[in-house]
């Protein structure tokens, strides 16, 4: 029971990290979408649908991850999720080609949805203090509310001459807690 015990403790502080990097993700491309939009010249009505398809592919991660347990405790899928949002990320901000971004969007939703509900799922899983992981699961969505758009500004506010600046620093912070989930799997959490 012991050896479960501190995998689950472990999974679970991989979901703490991973997921305000989600939110990081979220928070700035959901800033910068209607830039996005004007690039591409869509109209609001297309816009609308075309900018939150990542939304729709969490929606169905949710429900594909509810229904199939076979990602519980399972470290690739949490880390292939991550490296996902990371390159996903870059290319919805970076690619020029708007069916290079829709299709970015629905691996970028589907790594927020694991992630997001492995945050869920460990927190509920691995102790019997719910409401307390529940309360540090949502202070670290809020850590990622803030951090992400803060990045990706200050970035631009010390190199206006690039544009695409904040898009790099963003997916370099997303790069750097890539490495901290691949560091913390490799030590386990104390008992």
């Amino acid at each position: 029971m012991r050896c479960r015990s501190d995998r689950a403790k472990n999974f679970l502080r991989m979901a703490w990290l991973a997921n305000p990097f989600a939110y990081v993700a979220i928070n700035t491309l959901i800033a910068v979408l209607p830039g996005i939009a004007k690039k591409f010249n869509l109209s609001p009505m297309i816009a609308g649908f075309a900018c939150s398809l990542w939304s729709f592919a969490r929606f169905f991660a949710f429900i594909a991850l509810w229904q199939w347990t076979g990602w519980h405790y399972r470290f690739r899928w949490l880390v292939t999720a991550f490296a996902m949002l990371v390159i996903s990320f870059a290319g919805i901000l970076i690619v020029p080609n708007l069916a290079t971004v829709l299709v970015a969007q629905l691996f970028f939703g589907s790594a927020v949805g694991l992630i997001y509900y492995s945050s869920l799922f460990y927190a509920m899983d691995a102790s019997d203090t719910k409401s307390e992981h529940g309360g540090i699961h949502e202070a670290a969505i809020g850590i990622g509310n803030c951090l992400g758009p803060a990045v990706g500004a200050t970035a631009l506010w010390l190199a206006p001459q690039n544009a695409s600046v904040g898009a790099w620093a963003v997916s370099g912070l997303l790069a750097f807690g890539l490495g901290g989930l691949v560091w913390l799997r490799q030590c386990p959490a104390k008992p």
